[in-house]
């Protein structure tokens, strides 16, 4: 395996690690506030005192779920490798939502509110994951690593892709294209010969600034 490879290969493990933690973190800071009541705040405020480090905990793993997330899909696109990019938005929604629907029932009470909110959220996570489970399964059981993404999935790269045609960002490797496309453009034509093709094209790959 080439050095290239290890590095791809601890860099998914590691972000999709990031991304796990992330969304435990939040499942557990929630269930946190939810045993005293379901709302916490600072002094002053009227409301019980967050328990322990879940004021800092919560935003936290927010971000940090979002960032590792996108590292996450960053480093399956680079390295080729199918990802679980598809599971990612059920499993934040079903894990909180069985928070609610856990609580919605907690102590032999019924709160006809957290049980309402608890199926609202088990839906949005599970209509997505029942739409990724055919991509999952021609992807991971049958090999077939080019299978249409779920809907879910296409429309936050499309959403993605907007936002970058809007904001005129391309990244590393789309500007590299487009450099490589011109120069091949002008060896063809003739306005460079075969050694200055060479050159021009070996200063971008290794990313030489002319």
């Amino acid at each position: 395996m080439t050095r290239g490879r290890v590095l791809g290969t601890i860099g998914i493990l590691l972000t999709g690690a990031g991304v796990v933690a992330a969304l435990t973190v939040m499942y557990e800071c929630m269930r946190a506030v939810m045993n005293i009541g379901g709302s916490c705040g600072s002094g002053g405020t009227g409301l019980p005192s967050c328990p322990g480090n879940v004021a800092g905990l919560m935003p936290a793993a927010i971000w940090g779920g979002l960032i590792f997330a996108g590292l996450y899909v960053w480093q399956c696109a680079k390295h080729h490798v199918p990802s679980f990019t598809s599971l990612l938005w059920p499993a934040l929604f079903i894990s909180l939502g069985w928070n609610f629907l856990d609580y919605g029932i907690h102590g032999g009470t019924v709160s006809a509110g957290l049980l309402v909110v608890g199926v609202v959220f088990v839906g949005m996570g599970g209509v997505p994951l029942i739409w990724a489970l055919p991509h999952l399964w021609h992807v991971y059981v049958r090999g077939e690593i080019d299978a249409d993404k779920p809907w879910h999935v296409t429309a936050t790269s499309s959403a993605v892709g907007s936002l970058k045609a809007l904001t005129g960002l391309k990244t590393p490797n789309e500007d590299m294209t487009d450099s490589l496309e011109k120069l091949d453009s002008l060896h063809k034509s003739g306005a460079l010969d075969d050694l200055e093709y060479a050159k021009a094209k070996d200063k971008v790959i290794r990313g030489v600034k002319t």
